[in-house]
Order: structure tokens, then sequence, then C-alpha cells
């Protein structure tokens, strides 16, 4: 290290050149000579290495590359790209091709199943899927497949958003909507107090009214009883005036 140093300032002394710049100048030359080899293997790699997914049997399937191989391959969710669980008891209990299923259930979207595999457990839907993947660069159709990924992914996830924008908007109707009935309640509450007690009042306005009546009634009986009564007195004196005169007569 004393040697690279003093030999940067016998380059900076004899070039006239300052110490940072050449100081600078050979840090770059080390990174450059450190990054070529990575950046030669990352240009020369193959170009389906950006081929990383695919949608297979109703999932997302993931992988990675290293030395020409495919490592790290599993299933995902296409809605919450949550890793799957892979379910394949019966495949034990069963020899039939045909009765063995391989399962591919979600447990973020609620333990739903997403996708199946007939003929095998996970060792053979991984195989099939392995064996896809190769089929795909071998063709030369691992571009078109990953274009038609990206863009079903989208739609799955735009559909997604608008699924529970839609359960929003719902729940926070029913609330308003329970909001906007509550005060009628009071107002027919009240209206029924309000009604309730009419009755009773009809009732008492018509005894009031029964009782003005049969008091008017009274009133015209004992005013109509009086005249009467003169008139039967009168006629009683007409006759007691008229009793000594029949008897002047000899009646």
């Amino acid at each position: 290290m004393e040697k690279i140093m003093d030999l940067l300032n016998r380059i900076s002394t004899l070039y006239a050149i300052p110490q940072w710049i050449v100081n600078s100048g050979a840090i770059a030359i080390c990174i450059i000579l450190v990054a070529s080899p990575f950046v030669a293997r990352f240009l020369m790699r193959p170009k389906y290495y950006k081929f990383r997914e695919m949608l297979l049997f109703k999932v997302l399937w993931r992988w990675k590359y290293k030395k020409g191989d495919i490592i790290a391959l599993w299933c995902y969710c296409p809605k919450c790209r949550a890793m799957l669980f892979c379910d394949d008891e019966n495949c034990r209990t069963t020899d039939v091709l045909q009765d063995k299923i391989t399962f591919f259930v979600c447990n973020e979207c609620g333990g739903n199943e997403l996708g199946r595999v007939v003929g095998g457990d996970r060792r053979y839907a991984l195989s099939l899927v392995r064996r896809d993947i190769w089929r795909h660069i071998k063709d030369g159709t691992y571009n078109e497949v990953a274009k038609a990924t990206k863009e079903a992914l989208e739609l799955l996830q735009h559909l997604e958003e608008e699924r529970k924008a839609q359960e929003l908007h719902d729940t926070t109707q029913e609330p308003s909507t329970l909001q906007e009935a509550m005060p009628h309640a009071p107002l027919l509450k009240t209206c029924q107090d309000n009604e309730t007690p009419q009755e009773p009042l009809m009732n008492s306005a018509e005894d009031k009214l029964s009782s003005t009546t049969e008091e008017a009634s009274q009133s015209n009986d004992d005013a109509s009883i009086p005249p009467q009564e003169e008139q039967n007195n009168e006629k009683q004196e007409n006759v007691e005036e008229a009793k000594p005169e029949a008897e002047r007569h000899g009646v």
C-alpha cells in the first residue's frame, strides 16, 4: 500500500497533476478491474434469463437461473402474490394416476383452491412446470409468454382493486343508509305518541257535548213547565169564580 501511494505521489509531481486527481483515477481503475468480470458475465448471459415468471395451472410460477439451470421454482397466488401451499396427501394413499391430485391453496385468500395438477404429487407438478419452461426457451416463445403473463397479472390486479373498492363502497353505504333511516324513527314515535291521546280527547269532547245537550234540554223543560202551571192556576181561579154565580142561579 505504501509503494502504491509513493508511486501516485511521483506521478503527480512528475506530470504536475493534483494529487486528488491521481488518487481518484487510481480508484476508478481498481473498480473497473474488479467489476469487469461481473459486467462481462451479465452481458454474456443468455437472453432468456429475463424470463422468470409464467402462469400455468391457474397459478403464478417464479424461478431463478444458476449456471444454466432453473432453481428456486415455486408457485404463487396471481392475486396477492403470496406463496401457495401444495396439498398432495391423496397421492400417497392411491396408486391410480387419475386419482393422484396436487392442489394449490392460497391461505392469504381464505384457503381457497386456485389450481390443481392431476397425475402426481408436488415433485411431479414441479417437473411439468420445469419442462414447460424449457420448451418455451427452446422454441423462442418465452418473450411472448412473459408479455402475456405481465398483462394478465396487471388485469388481475386491476380487477382485485375494483372488487376491494366496491366492497369498501358497500360497507360505507350501509351506515349512511342507517343514519338516513334513524331520523325518521323519532318522528314516527312522536306521531304515534301524538295519535294515541286523540281517543280520550274525542271521548271527553263527546261527553262535554252530551252534557251540554242534556243541560239545554233540562233548561227547556224547566222553561216550559211554568207557563203550564200558570194556565192551570188561571183555570182553577175561573172555576172558583164561576161557582158562586152558579149557586146563585140554582144550578
